[in-house]
């Protein structure tokens, strides 16, 4: 379109136009139809004229007020006054193009107004043609649209947020109006749930048709695909809330959640928990399983012996077995803490073999393991369960490089007889188990009522050391060791006596496990070392003492303060202690050190039971040991055991080779004497020579053999 209105723009030049001052539209001709059509085109908005430089002419009121100009300041200047700098040399040019051909052009600019605030226009500007079909001028008229760009540009970048939103929303996000179809699914929803791009080829997608797809590819599981796409809908359609969790079917977990929209569409997500479900499953297993076994805990060891009481009270019956490994504390020891842990988990296995689906075996810490072994038929069931867990357990186990033999020991308590409450089948299991222990190893044993009288007798024995402690109830006896060739005594063995003021003497053997479990066996054994030395004070000058030393006195400079003391001006030389394999196990290098240290103030040390327990060749290479202690069950088998003869014999010359005097025990009979004697054995102590004897009976027998 162009104008052929030769009045409609002066040829005047810009500054002769601003002299002029014309009232009423200035610049233009006396023509009232080219006035007139001024006057109507200002009434269309943002309306200016320029001459064929593009210097403005006419600039009506509108353009006034939006530009923030005055008229006088437009007249004369070039619309690159209101350049905003928004829109790029090529939009330019495109323009200039076009108006240079004579074309109108038309689009959207941003400009920059008098105080610096921008607004949008729509601009048309049309080439003003003469008769001569030159273009004269320009017209440009403007409709201000800076509300309009605004809102579309606020709804652009809310667009853009919320497709922001919902593209890295960590999960998929599915939205249906009120008629149910849908009108959004982002990417996440269509690969978490495994959606086709054909799905959504057709048109819209229904929720009905969705529902379907999925049914009929198993998502919701087995069952009539048309009762759950009905009652899905349903769902759906009541326009509540919901949540759920459910697994599809390559495993993975998803948790659902809708909600309704005001105009009664829905907004569904789906979330992928696989992880949290996993992790949840983690942390489950670790607050009831045992994290080294994986067998059930203490804390689900009580839920399911609680589920099985409830049976109990419809009229079942429960046998609870406790056990625990029989020397699985030297294992540790000797071997370290890996090697066990090893045992521990192969233990498990095997203990998991010996049980019905039913039943439960749980590891309750250390070395104790449980079974609870439901509804069997009879005590010989129950019998035969505890028989075959001893049985796989007493088969050795290889871990690593070793070949290791332990057992078991079990306690087995049964309901309703025995209880009917945890507490109380649990402490009648644990009274088992500890009088099947000191019984004999390997073994099992049921609870009998009498039981709670022995627990009762333990108790008794444990609060009597303690007064027995604190007011010196502690008698020393002392056991001659001689000489087998001249039947002199060469040394004695202090061994401790307790006489109960209610139940009489009782043996060593007794008392003193109780007072390890109490931890009262560090004061006793202080108490047996300071008394023999002062006891041994009294004795000739050839005559040694030996003092048996417990675990808890083997502490480093702790033991060698306690000898100082104790010795009090009794020559070191002349005590010799006794140490059993078990001890040296717990700390190879601080026993070594120790062991020095007191050898170089002068005293002896003898190796106690060698051959019973863990023994090996390695202790006598690294310990200083002057003796070593002939177990009795070797000397009291010579006549019996092939075997025996061997490994007593295979001992004395050991000692003999490592330049170690023998020392047989349990001597009881002049024929064992003759064949220890032709063995080498040096000295023997036993009931042949003498039983342990008071001080003062002790010193009339030093003057004669015996």
């Amino acid at each position: 379109m162009a104008l052929n209105l030769d009045g409609l723009a002066s040829s005047a030049s810009a500054s002769k136009v601003v002299e002029r001052k014309v009232k009423g539209l200035p610049h233009l001709d006396s023509s009232w139809g080219a006035k007139g059509l001024a006057s109507a085109l200002d009434q269309l908005g943002i309306v200016s004229v320029t001459d064929a430089e593009g210097c403005i002419v006419h600039a009506n009121d509108e353009f006034v007020r939006v530009s923030k100009y005055t008229r006088e300041e437009l007249l004369g200047q070039n619309h690159r006054m209101l350049n905003s700098s928004h829109h790029s040399k090529e939009f330019w040019d495109e323009a200039f193009r076009k108006l240079a051909k004579g074309q109108p052009w038309r689009s959207p600019v941003k400009n920059r107004a008098k105080d610096g605030g921008f607004y949008w226009v729509d601009a048309l500007i049309v080439p003003l043609k003469g008769r001569n079909r030159r273009t004269k001028g320009y017209l440009s008229v403007q409709i201000d649209i800076t509300v309009a760009v605004t809102l579309h540009i606020e709804l652009q970048e809310r667009t853009a947020l919320l497709q922001g939103i919902v593209e890295n929303f960590p999960g998929g996000i599915a939205v249906f109006d009120k008629d149910h179809r849908l009108i959004l699914c982002n990417e996440k929803q269509k690969q978490l749930m495994d959606y086709p791009s054909e799905l959504f080829e057709n048109g819209p997608l229904t929720r009905e048709r969705l529902y379907r797809f999925n049914a009929n590819r198993g998502e919701y599981g087995a069952g009539d695909i048309e009762e759950q796409v009905h009652s899905r809908l349903e769902m759906a359609r009541n326009g509540a809330p919901y949540i759920y969790e459910r697994q599809r079917p390559n495993g993975k977990y998803v948790e659902v959640r809708g909600t309704p929209l005001r105009d009664g569409g829905y907004v569904t997500t789906y979330l992928d928990i696989t992880d949290r479900k996993r992790d949840q499953e983690t942390i489950g297993r670790l607050a009831h399983h045992d994290a080294l076994t994986g067998l059930p805990n203490r804390a689900l060891f009580h839920d399911r012996i609680r589920l099985g009481l409830a049976r109990v009270k419809r009229g079942d019956t429960l046998a609870l077995h406790c056990l625990d490994l029989d020397r699985f504390k030297s294992v540790n020891d000797t071997l370290g803490h890996p090697v066990g842990d090893s045992l521990l988990k192969a233990v498990a296995h095997r203990l998991i073999g010996t049980i019905r689906d039913t039943d439960t075996v749980a590891r309750l810490g250390g070395d104790e393991f449980a079974i609870i072994q439901v509804a069997p038929k009879s005590l010989a069931e129950v019998e035969r369960v505890a028989k075959r867990v001893i049985a796989e357990l007493s088969e050795p186990f290889i871990i690593g490089e070793n070949s290791i033999s332990i057992g078991t020991s079990i306690g087995i308590a049964m309901a309703p007889p025995n209880g009917i409450d945890v507490e109380q089948l649990m402490k009648n299991a644990d009274m088992a188990l500890y009088r099947t222990k000191s019984l004999g190893r390997g073994t099992f044993g049921f609870f009998e009522e009498n039981m709670h009288e022995r627990l009762q007798s333990r108790h008794q024995i444990a609060m009597g050391l303690r007064e027995a402690i604190a007011n010196g109830k502690f008698e020393l006896h002392y056991q001659p060791i001689v000489n087998v060739k001249t039947r002199k005594i060469a040394g004695c063995e202090a061994l401790i006596r307790w006489s109960h003021p209610e139940r009489g003497l009782i043996p060593a053997s007794e008392f003193i496990p109780i007072a390890e479990e109490c931890g009262l066996i560090g004061q006793i054994g202080d108490w047996v070392l300071k008394t023999a030395c002062a006891e041994a004070k009294h004795w000739p000058d050839d005559i040694w003492v030996a003092v048996n030393i417990s675990a808890a006195q083997f502490r480093g400079q702790d033991l060698i303060d306690k000898v100082t003391d104790a010795s009090n001006g009794f020559p070191l030389s002349r005590l010799i202690i006794e140490i059993t394999e078990t001890l040296l196990m717990k700390d190879r290098e601080v026993a070594t050190v120790t062991l020095d240290r007191l050898r170089k103030m002068g005293v002896r040390f003898a190796i106690d039971d060698f051959g019973t327990g863990f023994s090996s060749l390695s202790y006598l290479q690294s310990f200083p040991f002057d003796k070593i202690k002939v177990d009795r069950s070797f000397v009291s088998a010579i006549a019996n055991h092939k075997r025996s003869t061997t490994l007593r014999r295979s001992i004395i010359q050991l000692g003999y080779n490592l330049g170690m005097t023998s020392v047989a025990e349990g001597v009881e009979t002049e024929q064992q004497l003759d064949l220890l004697r032709a063995e080498g054995c040096v000295e023997a102590q036993g009931f042949l020579f003498s039983r342990a004897v008071p001080a003062a009976k002790v010193r009339t027998l030093f003057a004669n053999p015996l």
